[in-house]
């Protein structure tokens, strides 16, 4: 495998990904296969294993290796913000791509640009702020998944249910 391959550049796409399994994987409260993962977020198995290496490199996750092997959080929902998340997918591209093209040789593009690009940095530095106040716990609260037939609200009602079968 070339290196080109193995550094992919991550996009906004990424941290959807991200962020619909590692929901997944506190609703689900056990550890869990990257194939299941993918089937439940409706995302193909490779994209979903590219972006659980992100979150496993950034040690929001763990991975047990082997035929009973798969992914779990490694800390409680509570302690991991959607800004983390965030910076653990390493976005390259802006969240806004393509909305200012390189300027070519007129002053006025050149200009604008930049004022653009500076408007941008606070965007994103305002997204941040705001998604550090929320908490992959808070977002799984405000969802459903069903697992095994029964239906799982609260994320600790994932883990008390795991533990009684």
């Amino acid at each position: 495998m070339n290196s080109e391959k193995r550094l992919r550049t991550a996009t906004p796409r990424w941290l959807g990904v991200a962020v619909k399994a590692l929901v997944y994987l506190e609703k689900h409260g056990e550890l869990c296969a990257s194939g299941s993962i993918a089937r439940s977020i409706d995302c193909e198995v490779t994209l979903v294993r590219r972006v659980l290496t992100r979150l496993v490199q950034a040690e929001l996750i763990a991975a047990r290796e082997g035929r009973e092997g798969g992914y779990v959080l490694t800390r409680s929902a509570e302690h991991i913000t959607l800004a983390d998340i965030y910076h653990a997918i390493e976005i390259c591209d802006p969240i806004f791509p393509g909305m200012m093209h390189e300027p070519e040789t007129n002053p006025f593009c050149g200009e604008l640009a930049t004022a653009v690009s500076e408007i941008l940095v606070e965007s994103e530095r305002r997204m941040l702020e705001v998604w550090e106040s929320h908490t992959l716990a808070s977002l799984a609260k405000r969802t459903t998944l069903v697992v095994g037939g029964s239906i799982r609200n609260e994320g600790e009602d994932a883990k008390a249910s795991s533990k009684g079968d």
